[in-house]
């Protein structure tokens, strides 16, 4: 299915210019200030993306020196995982602060390498020049995954507020490799293996293939309507593409929050994300499977409820994401679950967590009374007890085949397709 065309390349600007709140003016101490600013934040040192000189470059200054500032997790707590940042400001700054260290750090104290980007900028510099900075990024970090200790097919990018209309038209207009450069940036490609969009980014213009646009987290705030509104009509356009894709829409908060820390609703973005990551099995180097079965209590299907999938001996904790799948039982009470290879855990050892919240099976969207007489239904619905709450207390919870024994229920997942079947017992 193709993507409704938007906004092409040379249009965005405009729409960028109403989207995006104008720069303030500097004052005449600010580059001063900014150097100091710079000196004292023991930042790490830049690492220019054209070490000989960046194309079309109109001067010798760091604005016209597109680099990465490299923030690395420890060694102890490194995922391979890696992601570009790139900050807003409109194209004429960049919040390199609250949209650029601050994540840097985040994301490196969660074992994800970050690199920060310094685009380069309007007046300087246009669309062309800024889109081939985050295209060369990607390629760059690439090119040095060994180095930094990241998978290139884990590097991903986040952008804020015009630093999401940057990545959005980096992943729409990806470089191809050149296998036979000189230049070994040159040899990878700039495709993303994920995206996230905080506050901004564009509709895909002309041209745009879907395949290229990687699975992607989004959030905004009502507050910051044109924004959201923005948010919402790409979302919409990935959803009709069949492009993996989650949403967060917050109601207060202003444009341009960064971390939000401290706020306890939208400060919990960067927790949805990370959980996001994990779940997409963006944080180990483990290949995910499939899982399939059912499960009997008492010697017959459960009713209505789910099992879960909890990770016990991951090779760095935090890394493997539970998984849950739901028994709804949607024609025959037969209790089967089931988890395709793109949405099941990674290989590993996991505890089993089963719950009933139902203790009569009814179809989720059949209706028992389906292929009777309107008389024949009015008669089963007036049954004794029909249709009355049966469940008494909380959902329950089983870990174990009985409840008296010792050792939880766990199994090992392998490569591949894994059926399990599980009977447990309530007394």
């Amino acid at each position: 299915m193709r993507l409704r065309p938007f906004v092409s390349l040379i249009g965005f600007l405009v729409l960028s210019a109403n989207v995006h709140a104008a720069a303030p003016s500097p004052t005449p101490d600010a580059p001063a200030q900014a150097l100091a600013a710079s000196k004292a934040a023991d930042l790490p040192a830049p690492i220019l993306l054209w070490p000989s000189g960046a194309p079309n470059a109109k001067g010798d200054s760091d604005e016209d020196k597109p680099a990465l500032y490299p923030f690395l997790p420890p060694k102890n707590i490194a995922t391979g995982c890696g992601i570009i940042v790139t900050p807003g400001g409109a194209f004429t700054l960049r919040a390199m602060d609250h949209e650029g260290v601050n994540l840097g750090r985040w994301f490196a104290a969660h074992g994800i390498a970050a690199f920060v980007l310094r685009y380069r900028i309007k007046p300087l510099y246009d669309a062309p020049d800024y889109l081939l900075d985050g295209q060369r990024a990607v390629q760059f970090a690439k090119a040095h995954a060994a180095e930094y200790g990241i998978s290139p097919d884990r590097l991903g990018m986040i952008g804020f507020s015009a630093g999401s209309d940057l990545a959005t038209f980096i992943a729409y207009k990806p470089l191809a490799e050149k296998p036979d450069s000189a230049d070994p940036v040159e040899r990878q490609n700039s495709r993303m293996a994920f995206m996230v969009l905080a506050y901004g980014g564009q509709l895909p213009g002309p041209g745009a293939d879907p395949k290229t646009v990687p699975p992607t987290f989004m959030f905004c705030t009502e507050e910051d309507r044109s924004h959201a509104t923005n948010m919402i009509n790409i979302y919409r356009a990935y959803f009709d593409a069949r492009i993996s894709a989650e949403i967060h829409l917050f109601a207060d908060g202003e444009h341009g929050t960064g971390l939000a820390q401290g706020d306890r609703q939208i400060g919990e973005w960067p927790n949805l994300m990370f959980r996001w990551l994990q779940a997409r099995n963006f944080l180990t180097a483990d290949p995910r499977a499939a899982i399939s079965g059912h499960v009997l209590l008492d010697g017959k299907p459960l009713p209505h409820g789910s099992i879960t999938f909890v990770p016990v001996d991951e090779k760095l904790p935090g890394t493997h994401a539970s998984h849950t799948a739901f028994i709804m039982n949607t024609d025959t009470p037969t209790a089967d679950f089931k988890l395709p290879q793109d949405a099941g855990p990674a290989v590993g050892k996991y505890k089993i967590e089963i719950r009933e919240d139902a203790t009569v099976w009814v179809s989720n969207n059949r209706a028992p009374t389906r292929g009777l007489t309107p008389e024949q239904k009015a008669a089963y619905i007036r049954e004794p007890g029909w249709g009355l709450p049966t469940i008494d207390g909380n959902i329950r919870l089983y870990t174990k085949v009985h409840p008296g024994d010792k050792e939880d229920i766990t199994v090992d997942i392998k490569p591949g397709d894994n059926p399990f079947n599980f009977e447990i017992f309530s007394k």
